[in-house]
């Protein structure tokens, strides 16, 4: 079945989601966030298209921009492959590591751009990641608040807000409300006890693996051994899965069977 034809903004801005195949783990280290930095800069400045917010989570990533029609898939198509040429030699796996499509929701008013700015930042905060959007270091909301960062273009949002003043009294009465029915299930399950940055760490001390992507590598005795010992200390179904690069109903016989 032919896929439906990308919606095209009148505005050129749209609201862009990266999301990694089979849910897996895109960023283990600090060292993996800042080399998809990196490349979205150096992606940024080729193609000349606007960055207004980014947020990298685990396994999928928002980025709120403007560009020329015909530059949307290109920059995309540069950025997702440098990032997963990368990654892959550093992790000595092979294949694709995002989803085949980006998806991406076209901006339209002033409205919608706020609501998308707001919901972005607070992505971190949803997924328990952090208490509070500043205390998140892979995201855009600080730079509002005066980290340096020539990536992010900052003007744009403050000017429709009217004031860069106005646009932080903006982000403290309405990200507590934020939400976005188009990006829902991002969170719907992540209200566990363990974050994945603490589950992560769970996961290689248990296996001694220095990464999820060598999981793939162990025996399946390993590995059934393993998937019941971090789901009897606390990981979640779906942690699990994408830790150990399976599926999820795989993980929930194993533990109801016991083989």
């Amino acid at each position: 079945m032919p896929r439906k034809p990308r919606i095209m903004s009148s505005t050129g801005i749209y609201h862009i989601v990266l999301r990694s195949v089979n849910q897996h783990i895109i960023f283990e280290e600090d060292s993996d966030y800042q080399k998809f930095l990196f490349i979205l800069s150096d992606c940024q400045k080729k193609y000349d298209v606007q960055i207004y917010a980014y947020c990298l989570m685990d396994n999928h990533i928002h980025i709120l921009m403007s560009s020329p029609d015909d530059r949307l898939s290109v920059f995309f198509k540069s950025l997702e492959t440098r990032f997963a040429r990368w990654y892959n030699n550093k992790y000595m796996r092979s294949g694709h590591l995002f989803q085949d499509r980006f998806y991406s929701t076209v901006i339209e008013n002033d409205r919608a751009f706020l609501s998308a700015l707001i919901y972005i930042h607070n992505n971190p905060v949803k997924a328990n990641v952090c208490r509070f959007q500043s205390d998140y270091r892979w995201s855009s909301f600080n730079d509002y608040y005066g980290r340096k960062n020539p990536l992010t273009e900052l003007s744009f949002a403050c000017s429709i807000a009217g004031s860069k003043d106005s646009l932080l009294h903006f982000f403290a009465r309405e990200s507590d409300r934020s939400d976005d029915i188009l990006f829902a299930n991002d969170h719907r399950q992540s209200k566990y006890f363990f974050t994945d940055e603490q589950a992560l760490d769970i996961f290689k001390s248990v296996t001694g693996l220095s990464s999820s992507s060598e999981a793939t590598k162990i025996s399946r005795v390993s590995r059934n051994e393993y998937v019941r010992k971090l789901r009897n200390i606390g990981l979640t179904v779906k942690q699990v899965a994408r830790f150990m690069d399976i599926s999820e109903t795989t993980i929930k016989r194993l533990c109801r069977t016991g083989k």
